[in-house]
């Protein structure tokens, strides 16, 4: 199979699980948001992962509009995983509230002009794209590498780049140590699309690689929730203590208006006593 096919097939299978959970998404349904989003990320990994022969100008266009889409399904996805991290707990209720908030934006995002016309790009640059129409040599002779080549290749560097990144794991800060588990969860996703690519023999190694990924996404994954709850909770204290600030300046604020209200009644009834 030619490179070229490969990545229409992939790309496709993510934006059909868009569409697919669509619906479900707009009535709240957590699963399919959490499905949505790991398409919306398997659809980053592949194009990250072709990128020498498909990047071009509406990619970049597009992909802007994508980190948008990306915010909101993220702040609502983090907020279900507080919300089941924090069962029974005192700030499972003002999760539950954020949510609601965050489903809104979400939603309303979902059903707009903005949205309709980023999903109809996205199809009509997978299928007939800038990227190709490009004519020079180099970028024909990419596109039509066969994917046992290309593949073989593409997945060794990201794994060097993996290994590389995740030394010293253990005393790194939160910020490099997401960097990490961003990188495993593309290289997790590289391999498992490249499954029936690669000769059995050569793909064989990349499933012992794929199991350890597994497992170290998901011990990522629970020290991340964790940094993810903390920090809403800290934000959720904060909002709190503004709205505490706000409602304080409002009374103290009508509590002047009353002051200055009863000061000059006061003032008019001592005029009449005065005479």
């Amino acid at each position: 199979m030619r490179c070229e096919t490969a990545f229409r097939l992939i790309l496709s299978e993510c934006l059909e699980e868009v569409a697919t959970s669509h619906d479900a998404v707009l009535a709240g349904d957590a699963t399919a948001l959490h499905h949505t989003r790991i398409a919306l990320t398997r659809l980053k990994a592949t194009i990250a992962f072709y990128e020498q022969m498909v990047a071009d100008t509406e990619w970049m266009r597009l992909r802007s509009e994508l980190k948008w889409l990306s915010a909101l399904l993220g702040a609502t996805r983090d907020l279900d995983v507080a919300i089941e991290n924090s069962k029974g707990r005192p700030e499972e209720r003002m999760f539950r509230a954020a949510r609601t908030g965050a489903l809104d934006r979400l939603q309303e995002a979902l059903e707009s002009e903005r949205y309709r016309q980023w999903f109809e790009a996205m199809w009509d640059w997978v299928g007939s794209g800038p990227w190709t129409a490009k004519q020079d040599r180099r970028a024909a002779q990419r596109r039509a590498v066969p994917v046992s080549v290309f593949h073989a290749r593409r997945l060794a560097q990201w794994h060097d780049k993996l290994a590389h990144k995740s030394r010293g794991l253990q005393g790194m800060g939160k910020t490099k140590r997401h960097r990490v588990r961003l990188a495993s969860k593309r290289l997790r996703y590289a391999i498992e699309f490249t499954e029936g690519g690669l000769p059995e023999e050569d793909y064989a190694p990349w499933r012992d690689v794929l199991k350890h990924l597994r497992k170290g996404q998901q011990i990522l994954g629970e020290l991340n929730d964790a940094d993810v709850r903390r920090a809403l909770v800290e934000s959720a204290c904060d909002q709190q203590q503004e709205a505490i600030k706000r409602k304080a300046k409002h009374g103290r604020t009508r509590e002047r208006k009353r002051k200055s209200q009863l000061l000059r009644r006061a003032a008019a009834v001592y005029r009449k006593i005065s005479g």
